[in-house]
C-alpha cells in the first residue's frame, strides 16, 4: 500500500502531536505511579488528560478540519474510547511481563496506531458535505 503525499504529511503531524502530548502525559504518569497510584489507573487518568489536547491539535493541525465540532467530536470521542479500551487492556497485559514504565511506552505506541486508523476510518476532519457543496 502506497500512501499519498498528503497522508504521509498527516501521519507525520499526527506523530509530532502524539510525541508532544504523550511525552507530557508520560511525565505525569511517572509522577503518579511514583507517588503510589496503581499503573493501570494512572494510565487511564493520563489517557483522559491527553484527549483534550490531542483533539485540539489534531483537529486543527494534523487533519486541518474545516468541519463543525458536531461532525468531528463524536468521531474523535469514538476513536479515543476504543483507544482507551486498548490502553487499559495493553497495560493490564504488559505489566505482567515488563516494568510499568516500559509497558506505558509500548501501550502508547499500540494505542496511537489504533486511534489513527480509527480516525481515518471514521473520516475525522473531513467535511460532512460533498466537496462541490463547500463552495
Amino acid at each position: 500500500m502506497i500512501l499519498s503525499h498528503a497522508e504521509i504529511v498527516r501521519v507525520m503531524r499526527y506523530g509530532v502531536v502524539g510525541l508532544f502530548t504523550n511525552g507530557t502525559i508520560y511525565l505525569i504518569f511517572l509522577g503518579l505511579i511514583w507517588s503510589g497510584l496503581h499503573p493501570v489507573l494512572a494510565s487511564g487518568l493520563c489517557y483522559g488528560m491527553g484527549v483534550i489536547f490531542s483533539y485540539i491539535l489534531n483537529r486543527r493541525w494534523t487533519f486541518n478540519s474545516q468541519s463543525h465540532h458536531k461532525h468531528d467530536a463524536p468521531r474523535f470521542v469514538l476513536a479515543y474510547a476504543l483507544g482507551l479500551i486498548i490502553t487499559l487492556v495493553s497495560m493490564t497485559a504488559l505489566i505482567k511481563f515488563v516494568a510499568p514504565e516500559l509497558a506505558q511506552l509500548a501501550t502508547a505506541l499500540i494505542t496511537a496506531i489504533a486511534i489513527y486508523s480509527c480516525l481515518r476510518i471514521f473520516r475525522f476532519g473531513e467535511s460532512a458535505l460533498p466537496k462541490e457543496d463547500l463552495r
